[in-house]
């Protein structure tokens, strides 16, 4: 089950009640909206139309300048892992695209 918090809680407190013993409840911010990623991937496709490459390699670029990367071993190798926008919360995505879109407005013609 999964339930969106609002001013009316009683289905989520009966919910947890009634759960059987061992199940997790987890409570956590908001991720991303879909009006907030239309905006951004609208932005990237504008990018890639005027200055080349693709939306997702923009993307790629902008993950790895300001959210990072980080190294994993697998078995013998070392692997670069991008982290996923899709993780972030709502606040999060937007203090993000908000880094993205300064970044253009400053290095794009």
């Amino acid at each position: 089950m999964r339930y969106i918090l609002t001013h009316d809680r009683t289905r989520v407190i009966q919910a947890i009640s009634e759960a059987p013993d061992g199940h997790t409840v987890e409570i956590k911010a908001p991720s991303r909206s879909d009006e907030q990623n239309r905006l951004y991937w609208a932005e990237l496709g504008k990018l890639a139309d005027k200055h080349g490459h693709t939306p997702s390699l923009w993307h790629s670029y902008f993950k790895t300048r300001f959210l990072g990367e980080h190294t994993v071993q697998v078995a013998d190798k070392i692997v670069w892992v991008q982290p996923s926008t899709t993780k972030l919360t709502k606040a999060e995505f937007a203090e993000y695209v908000e880094q993205v879109f300064a970044w253009i407005a400053e290095n794009v013609e």
